[in-house]
């Protein structure tokens, strides 16, 4: 009850601190979505896409009057700050995780969550206005156009040799965030936005679809329902995996910057990261000691419980 009532008390403070940013900002170019800005968004969406109920088709296939309204709709949310319940509301598909798992037991089933598909829309609207302002270090390959998961073990591969060839030991643990995506508070990753300088009524946007999400499970054609989501990033949001790394980015940085791991010349090689998935890659055991306090620090601050697989190379 008490944590419940600090969160509360948290968002108040960061609500009222983003309104006051608005009313000092006054409204500008960042509240006006144009009839272009949809239509290029919409006619880049994949076909086969779904909400749970409705499939994107009906969107990619509409006339041009449909594209000025929701322009319109788009430009209202964002002066008004307010999102209407279809686009806040995410529907929660179990899939078991095998064919012969238990399906009686819920930790056998891993979920697929499926968004509004007009807040996706917005989304990938958001997200080609101020992708400048959400890039993350060139450490991190989650969630990049051009990077994969092939190329962070790539780097992985490439600096262990390095070491291996020039006789040198090199120590590597890697660290699995548990539940990371659900455990992220509202008010350390919209801080964290506000220190990266996006717009004030984008941040007042995304606040409140954040902190007035719902979700409603979907199993055998039947629906829950509807539940609210009071923490993690939102869920089924284009925009969630790339906050996410924002929000994770502080760590990367942090390991950057005191420079204990591993180097390639005079490039640092010493953290690697897909998302939430870490590699840390040090020439000494006290080096790799450092590195995981400062790890610990910012699990601390950020809530992020991980689990820890150590190899010495």
């Amino acid at each position: 009850m008490l944590q419940t009532w600090i969160l509360l008390r948290k968002n108040s403070y960061l609500k009222k601190d983003i309104t006051l940013l608005c009313e000092s900002a006054g409204y500008d170019s960042n509240c006006k979505v144009t009839f272009a800005d949809v239509e290029a968004v919409v006619h880049r969406l994949h076909s086969g896409k779904s909400d749970g109920y409705r499939g994107i088709e009906h969107i990619k296939s509409a006339c041009d009057d449909l594209f000025v309204y929701v322009a319109l709709l788009f430009s209202g949310m964002t002066v008004h700050g307010f999102v209407p319940d279809d686009l806040r509301l995410s529907t929660i598909v179990p899939i078991p995780k095998g064919k012969n798992t238990n399906q009686t037991d819920s930790r056998n089933y891993r979920v697929i969550v499926l968004g509004s598909l007009l807040d996706k829309v917005f989304d990938l609207l958001l997200l080609d206005r101020y992708s400048d302002l959400l890039v993350t270090s060139q450490l991190q390959f989650g969630f990049k156009a051009r990077m994969s998961t092939n190329m962070c073990t790539m780097v992985l591969k490439e600096t262990i040799s390095y070491y291996t060839a020039h006789r040198s030991s090199v120590y590597c643990t890697m660290l699995d965030a548990t539940k990371a995506f659900d455990r992220v508070k509202y008010t350390k990753l919209f801080r964290v936005l506000m220190l990266r300088r996006l717009p004030p009524v984008v941040l007042r946007i995304s606040l409140f679809m954040y902190t007035h999400s719902s979700a409603r499970v979907l199993w055998n054609g039947c629906v829950s329902r509807h539940f609210s989501v009071s923490n993690s990033v939102k869920q089924g949001g284009v925009l969630s995996p790339v906050r996410f790394c924002v929000y994770f980015d502080g760590l990367l940085h942090k390991l950057i910057d005191a420079g204990y791991g591993c180097y390639i010349g005079h490039v640092f090689a010493g953290v690697l990261a897909y998302a939430d998935d870490v590699v840390l890659l040090a020439p000494s055991a006290s080096a790799m000691r450092m590195m995981l306090a400062l790890c610990d620090e910012f699990a601390t601050e950020f809530s992020v419980v991980s689990m820890l697989i150590n190899l010495n190379v």
